[in-house]
């Protein structure tokens, strides 16, 4: 069963410039080490055991899936990933809605500290990718893959809302509502002149949304062939506040007090 967001990962071409904007916008980020494939990373973490992953390349890796999402398509927030307590049955439903997936396969990282961090994990790929998530089960303990510090200066507290774009919202809505069994419900948005569906799953929405028109900023993410998600939402303990994309990384951040 899903039962929430493990993750958020937004891709940068500097690491170490996206630790000290990440930090400077009032999160504390720590290290997380270096996978086998080309690729190491940066970690936030939150109260509800979400984490948001920054992720950069040590030494050129095309064919790495989020190569070219950073290097052809701009990179910022590019993928999710959600936990289950079930990888297996999850998998297999992902497969029975038609979604293009790899089978489960090994995944880890080397921490700072030399520990070894290790997990099984699918890869999504085709048009489905960054609409719908991978999925992961920890081998080594969950604590330490996740960041222990949850504390951040600006107040976040996790995960409220993911917003995805896409011109077909009841394709990809609807395959999270098989897989998880959650109920979707119409949204508007006016500031994007767009309109969609949201679902909950644990503590966390994901909405999708379709621009209403020709115009807006939706639209232009969508003509500017991005990666399909298009923000986040974070609940805060502090101000409530929104962070330009130029500052975070291309990434679209808001926190809000009440989680609305």
């Amino acid at each position: 069963m899903i039962t929430g967001i493990d993750h958020i990962v937004v891709a940068v071409h500097s690491l170490e410039r996206a630790i000290s904007a990440y930090r400077d916008l009032g999160f504390t980020v720590v290290e997380g080490g270096r996978h086998p494939y080309g690729s190491y990373n940066a970690l936030i973490g939150f109260v509800d055991g979400s984490y948001i992953e920054l992720l950069g390349f040590y030494e050129d890796s095309p064919d790495h899936l989020w190569w070219d999402l950073l290097h052809e398509r701009g990179g910022g927030l590019i993928d999710f990933c959600m936990e289950t307590d079930d990888i297996r049955a999850d998998h297999a439903a992902f497969l029975a809605q038609g979604v293009d997936c790899s089978d489960l396969i090994e995944g880890g990282r080397a921490r700072p500290d030399g520990y070894e961090v290790r997990w099984i994990n699918n890869k999504v790929a085709g048009d489905w990718q960054g609409l719908i998530p991978f999925i992961i089960e920890d081998v080594t303990p969950r604590a330490e893959r996740r960041p222990r510090e949850t504390e951040h200066a600006n107040g976040a507290l996790g995960i409220e809302r993911l917003s995805f774009a896409t011109t077909d919202v009841a394709r990809f809505a609807g395959v999270m509502e098989a897989v998880t069994g959650a109920a979707s419900e119409s949204v508007i948005n006016d500031e994007l002149a767009a309109g969609g569906l949201r679902l909950r799953v644990g503590d966390h929405r994901l909405e999708y949304l379709a621009p209403a028109g020709e115009a807006g900023p939706l639209a232009a993410h969508l003509a500017a062939k991005r990666p399909p998600p298009y923000g986040l939402r974070f609940k805060t303990a502090g101000e409530a506040r929104q962070y330009d994309p130029a500052v975070a990384e291309a990434v679209r951040i808001e926190l809000v007090n009440d989680g609305s």
